[in-house]
């Protein structure tokens, strides 16, 4: 039996005026307006969370957990985005706030260094000079943009690269190292990861290319933010290990990915509007002479996420302040043969086929989406093309589409609607006067 598809977005419609401001940044059009209310379509939503951050009345929120789940588990890790350290002022370090997390009750602490790492190595020494597929090579860090590609770029998904996120490997291993220790159950060890976004939020629950995640929650940065801050005044009584690097640091801001592997021939695109435009360009044999292509759905990437506090641009700035006094990203032979074998092995890939989400297709059928298709045709000759939303649809091609699939009977096109009353008002004007 298939689990019910989780989505960590949500709408607060006591919130929702019905001003569609929605309607116009959502990538893949599901919501819909209706009866003055937003509706998001659950087969079409990526969480990519550009609704909440649009929505003025915060309509549009996240479902996230909260401290309260550490309680579940006899062992409890935090894993921190490294996105985290550009939320604080520069004069707080990495460490500092690695200790103020591990004093709210956690015995481990680690951030998504190690994953990083090995995900560098692998695609720079490894799968770059194996691959078999024409095109660049497509990271595979963003739930968002897999789940984008799956749903409007499914001819793509063969140019992903096979690996689990940074966050995934960090917590596979770290929890599989901690059993060993404790001597616990991996049921009884609670992974919890504090997300800059929605995205993950949903990979953790229905997660893309594996079957399982090996975390257990994962907690807002926006909720978290203010716990942190009280516990920096904290003396620990304990030393977390810092790996961090330069280059590892910098996968949280737009083209970090690609500078860590050392390449020349990448193109980094940050913002989902942004990287639909590319990946249309890609589709139509346009994009030549790049071998990786890192997309991210956020503006500035992770630091840009609609889970965090700060500006990104501002981030950016303390991340690279950070940066500055961190080691560089080394790898010795042993190390890369050791990623290597994780990765033969399963440890650190994709185990699981990612399908195509045909969401956008009119029918399944080939001769009733053709036939679809012409009738959608017809609608759209009879529509002012202007896209104005005023229908509950974001585009005039999608209120045709909803109308031939049989999910809008009611909704008209006010704008054609005036258009008509117009032309007859002219009309009856024109008859009294030649009456008079």
């Amino acid at each position: 039996m298939e689990k019910e598809y989780f989505h960590s977005v949500i709408l607060k419609e006591d919130r929702c005026i019905g001003c569609t401001s929605c309607l116009k940044v959502c990538p893949t059009e599901a919501i819909r307006i209706i009866d003055g209310k937003a509706r998001i379509i659950d087969e079409r939503c990526i969480d990519c969370g550009e609704c909440i951050r649009i929505c003025p009345n915060h309509a549009k929120s996240a479902v996230t957990d909260n401290l309260n789940v550490l309680d579940k588990y006899k062992y409890t890790i935090a894993i921190a985005t490294m996105s985290i350290y550009g939320q604080f002022q520069p004069n707080i370090s990495i460490n500092q706030i690695l200790n103020s997390i591990k004093a709210m009750g956690f015995n481990e602490v680690y951030d998504t260094t190690l994953g990083a790492k090995i995900i560098s190595g692998l695609i720079s020494r490894y799968l770059l000079l194996k691959k078999k597929v024409e095109g660049p090579l497509i990271n595979s860090s963003c739930p968002a943009i897999l789940r984008l590609i799956q749903i409007r770029f499914p001819d793509l998904l063969p140019n992903v690269v096979d690996i689990e996120t940074p966050m995934e490997i960090t917590a596979r291993i770290v929890k599989i190292d901690a059993a060993k220790k404790t001597g616990l159950d991996l049921k009884e060890i609670g992974v919890i990861f504090f997300t800059p976004c929605t995205a993950r939020a949903t990979s953790i629950k229905n997660p893309l290319g594996i079957k399982n995640s090996y975390i257990d929650a994962a907690i807002s940065i926006k909720d978290i933010y203010g716990e942190i801050l009280k516990n920096l005044s904290v003396n620990p009584s304990y030393s977390v290990n810092v790996e961090t690097t330069k280059e590892t640091l910098k996968w949280v801001s737009a083209g970090g990915q690609a500078k860590s592997l050392g390449m020349e021939k990448y193109l980094a695109v940050d913002s989902i509007h942004e990287v639909i435009k590319v990946l249309e360009d890609l589709e139509l044999g346009k994009l030549e002479g790049v071998d990786f292509l890192e997309l991210m759905a956020c503006r500035e990437s992770c630091i840009g996420g609609p889970l965090v506090i700060e500006n990104s641009f501002i981030a950016r700035a303390k991340i690279g302040n950070h940066a500055k006094s961190l080691s560089p990203l080394t790898y010795t032979d042993e190390e890369i043969d050791q990623y290597i074998k994780m990765y033969e092995e399963g440890f650190v890939r994709l185990t699981e086929t990612i399908e195509p989400r045909l969401v956008m297709s009119l029918d399944k059928d080939i001769s009733k989406s053709i036939q679809k298709m012409e009738l959608m045709r017809e609608i759209l000759k009879n529509l002012p093309g202007i896209d104005c939303g005023v229908c509950g649809a974001p585009t005039c091609r999608a209120f045709a589409e909803d109308i031939v699939k049989g999910e809008n009977n009611h909704s008209l096109c006010i704008v054609k609607t005036i258009e008509s009353f117009k032309n007859k008002n002219l009309k009856r004007k024109g008859e009294n006067k030649i009456e008079s």
